[in-house]
């Protein structure tokens, strides 16, 4: 793990900043979403543009107040943001809720509920 020449790479992920010094290894300290405000639309963006390339939809797909409502209703964890910028492109890219759920891989249903519980901006 200490030659420099080694092709290997050892990450430790913890929520503790001394877990890593057992391996002398130099901690990247990601801050917390709340605290990147400024950023926040960047990242958007980024996860906008990763559900459009998995789902294999067209830069159209997305509408001009996604970004805000995707900041405004589902943005409290990274997780948050992927879920539900791939379900506004696969809404917005397909006929039917049935036909954006079977791009997802998920029950219509569920699909159904996530809705009722945003209201995703759908026109």
């Amino acid at each position: 793990m200490r030659d420099p020449g080694s092709l290997i790479q050892f990450i430790v992920c913890t929520d503790d900043p001394q877990a890593g010094a057992l391996y002398r290894a130099t901690p990247i300290t990601l801050p917390p979403l709340t605290s990147r405000f400024a950023e926040l639309d960047r990242i958007i963006d980024a996860y906008f543009a990763d559900a459009r390339h998995e789902l294999a939809v067209p830069y159209s797909a997305i509408q001009s107040g996604d970004n805000a409502w995707v900041r405004q209703h589902a943005s409290a964890s990274l997780a948050e943001i992927e879920k539900a910028t791939l379900r506004l492109i696969a809404l917005r890219a397909s006929r039917t809720l049935s036909a954006a759920a079977e791009r997802l891989g998920m029950a219509p249903v569920s699909l159904s509920r996530w809705m009722e519980r945003r209201r995703p901006p759908l026109r």
